[in-house]
């Protein structure tokens, strides 16, 4: 039987692990932000940004450093955002107080739908592999303890093994390359993938990846993925995204399904996407995939002057917000609601913010 780790105590190994790890850091590389190393991974191809990281000793390891002090800031940071959003919305219960309080009788917007067997206990109770795990953000904010993840980059994979070993978790990560055959039979309940697979630059890329997860997917297995907003330029994009799953074997979840945005507060407003899907069959032999079924190289427009300008707010200011109040606008909501217009800040705290 395994003993939980509460997310609290997961983030209090995150800092300890930091502070381990910042000592060895070469002093070259200390200056160096998390966003800037995410930045020239994202514009170069896997191979590339491992050879990188490979070459440049002691990058991986800075990098390793900000993803458990900037990218998950004790819960303020974006990855740690997209983690508890997905908590949230998997728990399959509605919160009264949001229902009826923050967003009163809105028809377009609504939590996910009271189910027998809420997703997050699916995930749980069953065995999770976890896909460009990173530091093991997924696993520590959902408190999965029957977890394999793994990623690309060792330094990242040596930190998530070194926060669990300081929490006291027994999850499993390992180095594996997911545009390669995942090294894996079919012997998982399901497979996550936050804020990862929009990394995917081309339609064999694409298909790949759907062909792994159905194939080490158990019959009804769940495909939990998030997306973060600057992947989806507006509600048809993530229709065709949604359509061409159908292709590889699984059948979209609606209920649980479309854009998730906080609500804590519309001067910081948050939002992603999020997909969940049970496997219901092998994939079609012949597989032809839709050119519209892809995560086209954009960049959102976010507006409302670039968000004041993000990085200054962030940079010259400590975080004040956590986010911890979100609701799902669902997929058919979505497009009602949207139509063709672009997803912008403006656009999406109007929908959730009136």
């Amino acid at each position: 039987m395994y003993s939980t780790v509460s997310r609290h105590q997961w983030y209090e190994a995150c800092r300890e692990a930091a502070d381990r790890l910042a000592g060895d850091i070469p002093t070259y590389y200390r200056p160096r932000t998390f966003s800037g190393i995410i930045g020239d991974i994202k514009a170069l191809p896997a191979r590339k940004a491992l050879s990188l990281c490979t070459r440049k000793k002691g990058l991986g390891l800075q990098y390793a450093y900000q993803y458990l002090a900037t990218g998950i800031d004790g819960g303020r940071g974006h990855q740690a955002c997209a983690s508890t959003a997905l908590a949230d919305m998997l728990k399959g219960s509605v919160r009264p107080e949001l229902v009826e309080g923050c967003i009163p009788a809105k028809a377009g917007i609504q939590k996910t739908a009271q189910c027998a067997v809420p997703a997050i206990e699916r995930l749980k109770q069953g065995i999770v592999l976890d896909v460009g795990c990173a530091i093991g953000v997924t696993a520590g904010i959902l408190e999965l303890e029957r977890v394999v993840g793994f990623d690309l980059f060792i330094d990242l994979v040596r930190a998530a093994g070194l926060v669990d070993e300081i929490a006291g978790k027994r999850n499993r990560y390992v180095v594996a390359d997911m545009l390669k055959n995942w090294p894996f039979g079919c012997v998982f309940d399901a497979v996550v993938c936050g804020l990862v697979c929009h990394h995917l630059k081309t339609q064999g890329e694409v298909a790949g990846f759907f062909s792994n997860a159905n194939r080490v997917l158990n019959n009804d297995g769940l495909l939990v993925l998030t997306l973060p907003a600057g992947s989806i330029a507006d509600a048809g994009m993530f229709q065709a995204i949604l359509g061409g799953l159908a292709t590889f074997g699984f059948d979209i979840v609606p209920e649980q399904t479309g854009m998730v945005a906080s609500v804590d507060d519309p001067n910081s407003l948050f939002w992603m996407f999020q997909i969940v899907a049970e496997k219901h069959s092998m994939p079609k032999s012949a597989i032809f995939v839709d050119p519209a079924f892809s995560f086209k190289e954009i960049r959102t427009p976010v507006t409302r002057v670039e968000k004041a300008d993000r990085a200054r707010l962030t940079a010259v200011q400590t975080r004040r917000v956590i986010h911890n109040r979100f609701v799902l606008v669902t997929t058919e909501d979505l497009s009602k609601r949207a139509g063709d217009q672009p997803l912008t800040f403006e656009t999406i705290s109007g929908m959730v913010q009136d």
